[in-house]
């Protein structure tokens, strides 16, 4: 593959050392330096993979740099292209508002022939990155899985999208709306865009249903995201406000964690410029609507319906697993007493225990005892009302995590 290599720059003895200096030219590698007068229209010419830019101090020039940067990513042929900043004396600023646009990384005129020839490299390689990643954008936009406008997850998709992201680690999972009155002022689309610039890319962003988006944070604790919603909320005009109702999913199944977070947003619309963190619900230990002589009955079919999950879950996880993790044993077993998941490596052993004292709550006690770490044992409960396959599956696997990163394994 060609490499179009284009150096924008009036001074000739600059232009004649960086050609000397890229030593990774093929054959099939084209470089070409350019004036700073109408640069733009000539790169946009020459379709450049890598922009080598060179900015001297002059105040102007910095200017026209920046407003080089903003044309070329608004520009759909060039957007992928790579810009490495050549300078004789280090603005920080013009560096800092050059990144905020686009720049690719920056280099002094007085590096070394590798230092030069590396970052060169690093350009091009996340130029194929960058163009790669937009390809597979494009598909998903095409099949509808993805917006088209800005990129995030299409309502229906958000959903699917969002729990299947719950079951491979903890987050905290938000619930974003306008305020009711203001929605005529402002669509989906501009909040939307709004918001991803406050985000990191590793974010999840989609749309769901009633004007609301929804946002994923991995591993991120509520605090954190309290912070993230103030700073959109700094980046909205005066006219328009947001409402956002919030919860880390720790032990929480997805489908809870968003009914939880609705709740919360609904309450939050109602006092209107509110984001609310939502609480799971406490749950009486007795439940006394059933009556006493009918708990027998009502013990064996919770027994009964605990076993429909828990066996087929634990034999399928094990099969999942086996081959993951090396040297390791798993036995697993379910009983009308207590049900339980093991894993034991030459490093230590880790119990996933299930009991059912009453018929108010379930136990799930998790153990891990690893040589040379102290790890306190973790008690969980869960009302019988929502005990679900996923709620358990959701807990099994953060066991099984929990344990391949103590062991290693």
């Amino acid at each position: 593959m060609q490499n179009n290599i284009v150096l924008i720059t009036d001074n000739k003895e600059i232009a004649e050392n960086i050609q000397k200096k890229i030593v990774l030219l093929r054959d099939s590698d084209k470089f070409e330096t350019i004036p700073l007068k109408n640069c733009f229209e000539e790169v946009k010419k020459q379709k450049a993979n890598l922009i080598i830019y060179h900015l001297t101090e002059n105040e102007e020039e910095a200017e026209n740099f920046l407003s080089f940067l903003q044309k070329l990513k608004q520009t759909k042929e060039l957007f992928c292209s790579s810009v490495l900043l050549l300078y004789d004396e280090l603005d920080e600023n013009v560096l800092c508002a050059a990144f905020e646009k686009g720049l690719t990384d920056f280099v002094s005129t007085k590096s070394s022939d590798s230092e030069l020839t590396i970052r060169t490299i690093w350009c091009l390689q996340k130029r194929e990155k960058l163009y790669e990643t937009e390809s597979k954008k494009d598909i998903l936009s095409q099949l509808k899985i993805i917006d088209k406008n800005n990129h995030v997850y299409t309502e229906n998709y958000t959903y699917t999208v969002l729990k299947e992201e719950s079951k491979k680690n903890w987050g905290t999972f938000v619930v974003v709306a306008p305020d009711i009155n203001i929605r005529s002022k402002i669509s989906p689309i501009d909040l939307m865009n709004i918001i991803k610039k406050n985000v990191r890319t590793c974010d999840i962003l989609g749309y769901a249903s009633d004007f609301k988006i929804y946002l994923w944070f991995r591993e991120t604790k509520k605090e954190d995201v309290s912070k993230i919603l103030e700073k959109i909320k700094l980046s909205l005009t005066v006219d328009f406000t947001i409402c956002a109702g919030y919860i880390e999913t720790k032990n929480i199944a997805f489908d809870k964690a968003e009914e939880y977070a609705n709740n919360a947003l609904s309450k939050a619309l109602l006092k209107g410029d509110t984001f609310i963190y939502a609480k799971e619900p406490k749950t009486n230990e007795i439940n006394l609507e059933d009556n006493i002589q009918n708990f027998k009955l009502h013990k064996e079919n919770f027994i009964k319906k605990l076993g429909n999950i828990l066996s087929p879950l634990f034999y399928q996880t094990q099969k999942r697993i086996e081959e993951k993790l090396f040297e390791t044993t798993i036995n697993q077993n379910v009983t009308e007493e207590k049900s339980l998941f093991s894993l034991e490596n030459e490093l230590g052993k880790s119990l996933f225990t299930v009991t059912y004292p009453g018929f108010a709550k379930i136990n799930i006690e998790i153990i891990h005892d690893v040589k040379e770490m102290e790890l306190k044992a973790e008690k969980l409960y869960i009302d019988t009302k929502e005990l679900s396959e996923e709620k358990i599956e959701y807990l099994l696997d953060c066991f099984i995590k929990d344990f391949q990163n103590y062991t290693n394994c």
